[in-house]
């Protein structure tokens, strides 16, 4: 009984680790940008810069500096430099509303994207009922370099123009791969310290060992004589 309930609570406790372990490897996330979310721009900027909680992996980042045509206005391909994405901008930007479209991929593995909206100068907001669609051709560059002009449109609608200041999960990457495989060894580790336990106590009780009930338990071999 005393083995069960051990093992029953070892159990409990690696689904605990699992269930507690999966917020921790969450996605990074946007923590700041410049331009800001939402911020009105007297003068076009020289480049757009987004910071995430944590450094990212140098794997197909997209970002581009869209206008309600769904023209880009990254004069480049983004930079990585730690927990930073930085991308110029192309000059003679005019006042109008943008949107900085981003997808990178994070520290755990997982790929996730945004929007951020700007506007420069005395202009009002893009209106992203009217941005182009997600098409079903919309796909982002596997590699950092810079768009070319006919693949503007393919990589613009490639981060939802609908999901501002957003992040969303494209799959499980390796980091819940690992995290399952942890708790496994562990609850495998744990089983095997049980029975290890359990064979060195019947050893030290012997082989004559009987429970301690046997004899009260046992029937008598001939009945009781008056």
């Amino acid at each position: 009984m005393h083995r069960t309930r051990a093992l029953a609570g070892v159990v409990a406790g690696v689904v605990a680790l699992l269930a507690t372990a999966a917020p921790a490897s969450a996605h990074d996330e946007l923590i700041s940008s410049d331009p800001s979310a939402d911020t009105v721009l007297d003068a076009a900027p020289d480049e757009v810069s987004l910071t995430f909680s944590d450094e990212l992996l140098d794997l197909g980042a997209v970002v581009v500096v869209a206008d309600a045509a769904g023209d880009d206005w990254a004069a480049g391909p983004p930079v990585l430099d730690g927990d930073q994405v930085t991308v110029p901008v192309t000059d003679g930007m005019p006042d109008a509303g943008y949107e900085v479209r981003w997808r990178i991929v994070s520290a755990d593995g997982h790929p996730i994207s945004g929007v951020v909206p700007f506007v420069v100068g005395d202009s009002t907001p893009l209106d992203r009922a009217g941005a182009p669609p997600a098409g079903d051709d919309a796909s982002p560059s596997s590699g950092t370099a810079a768009p070319s002009d006919s693949e503007d449109d393919t990589i613009a609608d490639a981060v939802p123009a609908d999901d501002a200041a957003a992040t969303t999960t494209q799959d499980d990457g390796p980091g819940r791969v690992l995290l399952v495989g942890a708790g496994g060894a562990l609850l495998a580790l744990a089983v095997l310290l049980l029975v290890s336990r359990s064979r060195r106590r019947d050893a030290a009780a012997g082989p004559d060992a009987t429970p301690a009930d046997a004899s009260s338990a046992a029937p008598s071999d001939s009945p009781e004589r008056h």
